[in-house]
């Protein structure tokens, strides 16, 4: 691949013409010759974090910043053996290291990297779990985690709720809930007005009819 098609394929994706999966997969499709020659030849480079790359590899890294301090910073975090797409994609989501050894503290010590990409870009971060596990939600899954992300739910909905007297909401459950703006206050007014016993399906019912 020459530098004036490298740098094509960089304009279009400043454009907006091509996303940044489609430009690895260009780059990829246009430096395969090339790649596939260097590995016959002993003169793949290695850079500083250990691992070794070829030509258009190492020129794919430097083009989506992603260096040898980032790699090296994955590695002791837990994430080895990365391909030069997963990095590309960790470092287009700025996926750090921190971010990593922070999940882990919080209790998911085997995130894939695409969990970590998608934890990122609902933002849920390793405060937003350690608040739900000391709310008592101590198993969620990632997917539950986004979930809850998406439709706003936090710890202090949990606990509000609790206090109102809902003890063991699922997951969906909570994000009905908050959908239909039914909240502590609204379960306590009808308590005091005489509906102690509601299910969580009564209680969207009456918010949804004005009740």
């Amino acid at each position: 691949m020459t530098n004036q098609e490298r740098t094509k394929i960089l304009e279009m994706v400043a454009s907006g013409k091509l996303t940044i999966e489609q430009a690895d997969q260009l780059l990829e499709t246009l430096g395969a010759q090339s790649m596939a020659s260097a590995e016959k030849r002993p003169d793949q480079n290695k850079n500083a974090s250990g691992f070794t790359y070829t030509g258009e590899q190492m020129a794919a890294l430097e083009v989506y910043e992603v260096d040898a301090d980032y790699i090296r910073a994955l590695q002791e975090a837990g994430l080895r053996d990365l391909t030069v797409k997963q990095l590309i994609a960790l470092k287009n989501y700025e996926v750090d290291a921190d971010d990593i050894v922070a999940l882990r503290e919080a209790g998911f010590t085997n995130l894939t990297v695409k969990q970590l990409i998608s934890l990122k870009t609902y933002e849920v971060d390793a405060d937003y779990v350690r608040a739900l596990r000391e709310a008592g939600f101590t198993n969620l899954t990632v997917k539950q985690l986004i979930s809850l992300k998406n439709y706003e739910v936090d710890a202090d909905d949990i606990v509000a709720l609790r206090e109102a007297g809902f003890t063991n909401l699922t997951v969906k459950q909570l994000i009905s809930l908050k959908n239909y703006e039914v909240d502590a206050d609204y379960v306590r007014a009808l308590r005091e007005a005489g509906f102690t016993n509601l299910t969580v399906e009564q209680l969207i019912a009456l918010k949804e009819h004005g009740e």
